[in-house]
């Protein structure tokens, strides 16, 4: 990998690193479920990438994303507090090819008193079908992910996403369908009733995203539609 893209993306990583939200005390079940909606499931993964297998065993992938969950509307619950219209997040991800057309990935933004939020992913893609008479690809995800923010709000997600690319080098179009099954546990000092909960949702989500490469070089933007929609841009290298 060339020394000055990773100075670049590890750069991009550092500068996109914001304080984590403040969540408001006093949510009641509804208003704690509503979080699970919004930071449980808009913090899970989401792959950013070309939409095509790294190509077996000796596949790596490398690379940095900027992630903009919409937050403005957890300002109004419980007894309030102030929160960014958007909480932007940056990730390090990592992927290799384990053979043939089965690929891992690991994502992550380490966990810090200062930023106060914590994201760890992976994730298995199955490249289960290329079509010999047209570019177009389908595979399945199989993912999971555990966020913490402020150890006052932890959320564990699994989800499965069946995703389908076009490609029209050197540009990648996909579009998916997914379920997602998340857990979150809430601190007493958020809950009404002054004690811990813990709280489960389920969710069906689309996504679209396009990805462009050259050189080994790519950058993807993807649009993933839960109860909220979410926008990822990401950056980096396959080698």
């Amino acid at each position: 990998m060339p020394k000055t893209l990773l100075l670049i993306l590890i750069f991009l990583y550092a500068t996109a690193l914001k304080a984590a939200i403040v969540l408001p005390k006093g949510m009641s079940d509804g208003e704690q479920e509503f979080v699970l909606q919004i930071l449980g499931f808009g913090t899970s993964f989401r792959s950013i990438d070309n939409p095509y297998p790294l190509g077996g065993y000796s596949g790596f992938e490398f690379g940095v994303s900027a992630e903009q969950v919409p937050t403005e509307d957890i300002g109004y619950l419980g007894n309030k507090a102030p929160v960014d219209r958007n909480m932007t997040y940056p990730k390090l991800s990592f992927g290799k090819g384990v053979f043939s057309n089965v690929d891992l990935f690991f994502s992550f933004i380490p966990f810090s008193e200062n930023s106060g939020i914590g994201i760890y992913s992976g994730a298995v893609r199955w490249g289960f079908f290329q079509a010999s008479f047209f570019p177009a690809c389908f595979s399945l995800i199989a993912h999971a992910t555990n966020t913490n923010v402020n150890n006052l709000f932890i959320s564990q997600t699994m989800g499965v996403d069946l995703m389908s690319g076009v490609n029209a080098d050197p540009f990648s179009i996909y579009v998916g369908v997914g379920s997602l099954y998340g857990e979150g546990q809430f601190d007493r000092s958020l809950s009404s009733e002054d004690r811990a909960f813990n709280r489960i949702g389920r969710t069906f989500h689309t996504l679209v995203g396009v990805n462009a490469e050259f050189d080994n070089v790519f950058g993807a933007f993807q649009v993933d539609a839960y109860n909220t929609t979410i926008f990822s841009l990401k950056f980096g290298t396959r080698l």
